[in-house]
């Protein structure tokens, strides 16, 4: 029997490098997102500690990390599952971008960045693996910021089975326009919903603009949210038709 999902991008302003103040916008937006009935909420590109390639080494986690126990808790509390941005622990070597997956029922794994931004080589190693995530009767492929400005890794993601290309991005005034443009072509091209989930307010130099959306399977984007608002941008996955909504905090 098909099930619907309701699938939310979490948008917020990131403050550098304050693991406990960003951890308390993940709880406060995992809170919201269960009043909203969401199965599955997704952060932006370093959610945790906020864009500042200078503080990953020192910041970065692992999946079983200690410092995962109060979102870990939120995720069982209210039965959703929550992919969240941080840098991740890689031996001696520099850190991988990671998407960490935290699910009520199933240990936390990650996905790392393959494809790295002009720069980052000099404190992150890249991924060498593509992540698709089952949930109920979907695949969510996971993708980070610059593997979006890649088609291959669309390509490859959904050729492996995704219905839905989950991206945690960190896109500026500057390039906003072209790399959203590349996600509902995605969307158009492969069929396939695709879920942005951005910051607001400044980070790692960068001036971000939120703007978080949801592309249908058909490209068409049915919901974005205000470039300055913490807030959820929540999709509703049934058998006839996508329904959005935007919440604000």
């Amino acid at each position: 029997m098909f099930r619907e999902l309701k699938i939310a991008a979490a948008q917020f302003k990131p403050v550098r490098g304050d693991i406990n103040e960003n951890m308390q916008q993940h709880l406060q937006l995992i809170s919201a997102a269960a009043v909203e009935n969401v199965d599955v909420v997704i952060f932006p590109e370093l959610s945790l500690t906020g864009y500042e390639p200078d503080l990953a080494s020192s910041l970065a986690f692992s999946d079983v990390d200690r410092r995962w126990e109060p979102l870990l808790n939120a995720t069982r509390q209210y039965g959703i599952t929550a992919m969240i941005g941080a840098p991740v622990q890689n031996g001696d070597h520099k850190p991988g971008i990671g998407q960490f997956v935290l699910s009520p029922e199933q240990p936390i794994c990650h996905y790392s960045k393959m494809h790295l931004h002009p720069g980052e080589e000099a404190y992150f190693t890249p991924g060498d693996r593509i992540m698709l995530l089952p949930y109920r009767e979907h695949h969510l492929g996971l993708a980070i910021c610059a593997d979006t400005g890649v088609p291959s890794h669309a390509q490859s993601v959904v050729q492996a089975g995704a219905s839905i290309y989950c991206a945690s991005v960190l896109l500026s005034a500057t390039g906003y326009a072209e790399d959203t443009a590349k996600l509902q072509r995605y969307a158009e091209n492969y069929s396939v919903m695709v879920v942005m989930a951005n910051f607001y307010g400044p980070s790692g130099g960068w001036n971000v603009v939120g703007q978080s959306a949801i592309w249908d399977s058909h490209g068409v984007r049915v919901a974005v949210a205000p470039a300055d608002r913490r807030c959820l941008v929540i999709a509703q996955v049934g058998q006839v038709k996508l329904e959005s909504k935007i919440v604000c905090l």
